[in-house]
């Protein structure tokens, strides 16, 4: 009898289960580690980077933390000329894309096409166990393409802090300390 109501209790769980997940709907979108990220590819930007932090990464995470980095600027770039916050969301922390996504109304076309050339970051503090870290970015060249085919260059020095969170590390704060025209 016990037996017959062990059959019965895990055929009744397994047809639960079964059930929820058939009723689950698949938004058909694929994972981050699946997609293919076009506007990253596409971006070129020169990156140097300089240790002066305690804990230092080792040329592993070195090497990752700048490809990173340039597609986080890839996304940047695209986020300011579109207002599409969610094309590069896997790029921002969660508390970063809730503060952008504030008072966003979708996407625009600003018709200022923003694209970075340089960057010279200097990485202030890692931590020990490699998953945050503060950089000042300075000597930073950004091109402004405008509409009317007139451009603008500019030099600009920020300092972030990044967070190493799912496969890649993700911008949590960004401060823009000072841009100066160029030219």
């Amino acid at each position: 009898m016990m037996r017959i109501l062990f059959i019965l209790l895990i055929v009744i769980v397994t047809a639960f289960f079964f059930l929820q997940g058939r009723l689950n709907e698949r938004n058909g979108e694929k994972p981050v580690f699946l997609r293919n990220d076009e506007l990253a590819e596409a971006h070129l930007t020169k990156i140097n980077a300089t240790v002066h932090s305690m804990y230092k990464p080792d040329s592993i995470q070195l090497e990752t933390f700048k490809k990173d980095y340039s597609n986080l600027w890839a996304h940047l770039n695209h986020l300011y000329e579109t207002n599409d916050v969610e094309a590069g969301k896997e790029y921002y922390s969660e508390e970063w894309f809730k503060q952008i996504n504030h008072h966003y109304n979708g996407p625009v076309q600003t018709k200022i096409k923003r694209s970075d050339e340089q960057h010279e970051l200097h990485i202030e503090n890692w931590a020990w166990d490699g998953l945050a870290c503060t950089v000042s970015d300075s000597n930073v060249i950004f091109h402004y393409q405008y509409s009317d085919k007139s451009s603008k260059t500019t030099k600009a020095n920020l300092k972030l802090v990044l967070l190493f969170q799912g496969d890649h590390w993700r911008i949590d704060a960004l401060r823009l300390i000072s841009e100066t025209p160029l030219k």
